[in-house]
């Protein structure tokens, strides 16, 4: 019978939505955070199975070669023998359980893989990726090899591995990861505009106000296509997740249309919530071959979703006209409005992405696979 606490150590990524979302399935866990201004407090972190509060540890170590250290000041507050598993991103967190005690059950959350990426960061120009290909095989082969097993987050990941790393390939699985947020934080946040309650809308979030590659080859052309969309269509679009300054600096010559609304970005997760609540499609376009927030996002709200062609890479479980509309960034407006004219099918992957969140990336599927693993 395994103990029914879990303990958790990342850095900053331990906030990232998908790893927010796998704590609340543990139910009951401790957080470590690395790297971090010192204090302890308690959180309450909300995915599909409800509100879980949690112990959060600050520890202010964040360099590699002071994971003793880090391993210490852990070992002053908590016991490690109270816990079934430690679950760690890699690089120092995974050195510091380690430290920790040799003899402890640690599970590797392997959400990315650079050099699995390298195809994908070449289109987008990012050619110094090339230099990067080795080093991260090799850093990953010894995160791999250091924990009793590695959680693939994606397909393309967990492929990735399992063909690069065969004499440990016995070690990765996959588990796609459920949606997750901190909840009652003291954060305002962005006002939620008029538009949100009036009517039903086209949706898609992108962030105009990052640079280089992203901006290029992700947010632009997302933006361009909300604006299309918006220029076909009589139907209001929502373009989220930007403000209109940020329009103005990547698109200084071309003026939003009327029904084109750029509702800003910092909404507190309620507000998210209400964002999709009226959202008629979800344009959610992925560019990359590692777990998509956004894409996770919109699963969990249960939205008709059309995305790109890179979604059969890292979900092929999910199928085309059920779960979610397949298409291309060159075909994506004229989909999106063949879609919009079409109720049955929107009812269809409205119902579909609730079956796919509920079947592949729920809390209680995640729970369920960690059972196992404890119980080897």
């Amino acid at each position: 019978m395994y103990k029914r606490k879990f303990l958790y150590i990342g850095s900053n990524d331990a906030f990232s939505r998908h790893e927010l979302g796998f704590i609340a399935s543990l139910r009951e866990a401790d957080i470590v955070v690395l790297g971090a201004r010192p204090r302890a407090r308690r959180l309450a972190i909300a995915s599909d199975n409800g509100i879980h509060v949690v112990s959060l540890y600050e520890v202010p170590c964040g360099d590699l070669r002071m994971f003793h250290l880090c391993a210490s000041v852990i070992n002053s507050i908590l016991n490690i023998d109270d816990y079934s598993a430690v679950f760690v991103t890699p690089r120092l967190p995974l050195l510091v359980a380690k430290a920790l005690n040799a003899s402890t059950r640690i599970i590797l959350r392997l959400w990315s893989i650079k050099a699995a990426k390298l195809r994908d960061n070449l289109r987008f120009g990012a050619h110094e990726d090339i230099l990067l290909f080795m080093p991260s095989v090799v850093a990953n082969f010894y995160y791999i090899m250091n924990s009793t097993y590695a959680m693939a987050l994606d397909h393309a990941t967990y492929e990735f591995a399992k063909k690069v790393y065969p004499f440990v390939s016995g070690k990765v699985l996959k588990i796609y990861p459920p949606y997750g947020f901190i909840q009652g934080e003291d954060r305002v946040g962005q006002e939620i505009p008029e538009i949100i309650d009036r009517s039903s809308y086209i949706l898609g979030f992108t962030i105009l106000s990052k640079k280089g590659a992203y901006l290029k080859f992700e947010a632009r052309p997302h933006a361009i296509i909300l604006y299309l969309l918006a220029k076909r269509t009589k139907l209001d679009v929502v373009l989220a997740g930007s403000s209109y300054d940020d329009w103005r600096r990547v698109f200084p010559g071309l003026k939003p249309l009327k029904n084109l609304h750029i509702i800003g970005k910092g909404f507190s997760d309620d507000g998210i919530a209400k964002i999709y609540r009226n959202a008629l499609l979800v344009i959610s376009p992925i560019t990359n071959r590692s777990i998509s927030n956004r894409f996770l996002e919109a699963l969990f709200y249960g939205k008709p979703i059309i995305t790109s062609e890179i979604v059969k890479f890292i979900h092929p479980e999910l199928e085309h006209g059920r779960h979610i509309f397949i298409s291309t960034w060159d075909t994506i407006i004229e989909d999106s409005l063949k879609l919009l004219e079409d109720e049955d099918l929107l009812k269809t992957l409205q119902l579909g992405a609730k079956e796919a969140y509920n079947k592949f990336f729920s809390t209680k599927r995640n729970i369920e696979i960690v059972k196992r693993l404890i119980s080897k």
